[in-house]
């Protein structure tokens, strides 16, 4: 059974700005990492994609509550500033779907090229797998 959304009222607003702000601040800096990964994706162990991907699909999926939740506080009765903030929440929250969206996109991309995934390999496959340009020789 699915749980209805506690929806809160506008005195969270400080608490939804920390949340979100803190939220994008880390999706930027794991970005950051997945695009060094892509590069040399023989650093990344799959239990630590795992978990990448685990946590960055759950926000995805969350992310509806946000945007409901923003959308309802704008047909409130607000104040100027309470509008400022929200509006900017609505655009970071954009933003933080956008990161986890590329996140989840590289961890795709380079799921089949972890060091587990290449220590699983007999020589065939790994032959195979740098000749065919699927796995690309460490730099």
């Amino acid at each position: 059974m699915d749980k209805q959304p506690q929806w809160q009222p506008i005195s969270m607003l400080a608490v939804f700005t920390d949340m979100i702000d803190g939220m994008l601040e880390a999706s930027q800096e794991q970005l950051a990492n997945m695009q060094m990964v892509r590069q040399k994706p023989h650093v990344m162990d799959d239990a630590t994609l795992q978990r990448v991907v685990e946590l960055y699909s759950n926000q995805l999926e969350d992310h509806w509550l946000f945007e409901e939740q923003f959308s309802r506080w704008l047909q409130g009765n607000l104040t100027p500033e309470e509008t400022r903030e929200t509006e900017r929440l609505m655009a970071q929250a954009a933003k933080l779907k956008s990161s986890n969206k590329q996140i989840l996109q590289i961890a795709d991309e380079v799921k089949h090229s972890t060091i587990d995934s290449i220590l699983g390999m007999d020589d065939i496959e790994l032959m195979e797998a740098l000749a065919s340009g699927k796995l690309k020789p460490p730099t």
